[in-house]
């Protein structure tokens, strides 16, 4: 199995405290897999320079979902029941929604790489977290960007999976787009494994918006850029979520790219941070698959895990022996954290609401790179 290979070095037969996590390493969303790498290059590196926590080194495990429901769930059955792993990362909004019953009933606490509302909810959900704002709270930050440049009649395209639609559906039944003088003339959905998007796009310049939002993944973005870019409509006409701040789209489209928006919640790969020293420094003696802000959010997630990880241990006097006791304390002390440091990532976060940071900022593309187009914004 692929999770075999892709277990990180520290998988030592005595470990005491295991961290299993999936991505989708190979599959249609694979562009975004640097979130997956990241979290476990961040657990490497605590291993390599601090010996793990008190002593003991942390087992990871990374296995690949494939961006598919049943690959999923078998890769959390594996993590909860076999590996009796005390902190699990998953990565679809379609699987941590089908499982969200399951991790509460397993008492497991949970990173979710979705930022969907419906997977959010410190007393229904109390084992689950994420690591930034909604996706129904990315899509009113671009929203009110378009109102506040004057925009008035704008469109939402969405992917046809619980992660485009969801957020999408949630917002619109809010209210809060004609709250912000908008106009929704139209809401257009397209298959997630979509090639040609033409069609779609003829509708979209009919329609003649302001703005589209969309939600929707790297792969599909890159399509949509493109396809708008045949018939006239231009980049800046779009604007994406945090999952669209990919370098593939300036280096697969160069100019027709130009003036695309998307949402920003942590720091670029290779900013002047904390962070990128221990990453330079983790790179010394292994290799970083992706140079992406992608990586920036695993890394940021696996600081967060580590420190609940490392305060129920500190609290335990050591590695609790019950696995059940140590779950729920490393839940605890991850709803405890205060001001935590990411080392810049994003600013020093705080995860009573089980979010840690909650502010973003708009990103354009200007001469072949993202630049910041707006402050840091609270979500609200």
């Amino acid at each position: 199995m692929l999770g075999t290979f892709l277990a990180g070095a520290s998988s030592a037969s005595a470990a005491d405290i295991t961290v299993c996590m999936w991505g989708t390493i190979t599959g249609p969303d694979a562009l975004l897999n640097g979130m997956s790498y990241g979290t476990r290059d961040y657990i490497e590196y605590i291993n390599q320079t601090q010996g793990g926590i008190a002593g003991n080194k942390i087992k990871t495990l990374l296995l690949d979902g494939r961006y598919k429901l049943d690959e999923e769930q078998k890769n959390y059955r594996r993590c909860v029941g076999e590996e009796n792993a005390v902190y699990v990362k998953g990565w679809s909004t379609g699987a941590v929604k089908a499982l969200r019953d399951q991790i509460q009933s397993d008492a497991v606490p949970f990173m979710t790489d979705s930022h969907a509302s419906e997977v959010l909810d410190p007393a229904k959900l109390p084992y689950i977290f994420m690591a930034g704002p909604t996706y129904e709270q990315q899509l009113l930050i671009g929203l009110r960007a378009a109102a506040e440049a004057g925009g008035k009649r704008v469109v939402v395209m969405h992917a046809n999976n619980e992660y485009g639609r969801a957020p999408v559906e949630v917002v619109r039944k809010s209210g809060e787009i004609e709250k912000l003088g908008l106009e929704l003339v139209d809401q257009i959905e397209f298959p997630f494994d979509t090639q040609d998007l033409t069609g779609q796009i003829l509708r979209l310049k009919n329609l003649n918006p302001d703005a589209v939002y969309i939600q929707a993944s790297t792969p599909q973005v890159l399509v949509i850029l493109r396809d708008a870019a045949k018939v006239g409509l231009p980049a800046s006409l779009f604007t994406g979520n945090i999952y669209n701040i990919a370098p593939a789209i300036i280096e697969q489209l160069g100019p027709a790219a130009e003036g695309f928006r998307a949402i920003q919640i942590y720091s670029d790969f290779g900013s002047d941070i904390p962070a990128t020293a221990d990453m330079k420094k983790f790179e010394e003696n292994n290799k970083i698959e992706k140079r992406d802000p992608f990586y920036m959010k695993g890394w940021y997630e696996g600081i967060a895990m580590v420190a609940a990880i490392r305060k129920a241990v500190e609290k335990a006097g050591g590695v609790p022996d019950d696995i059940v006791a140590f779950r729920k304390s490393v839940r605890d002390e991850m709803e405890g954290l205060t001001g935590l440091d990411t080392g810049g990532i994003t600013p020093p976060v705080s995860y009573a609401n089980h979010q840690g940071t909650t502010q973003a900022r708009i990103t354009e593309i200007k001469d072949g790179a993202y630049v910041p187009v707006s402050d840091w914004i609270g979500a609200h």
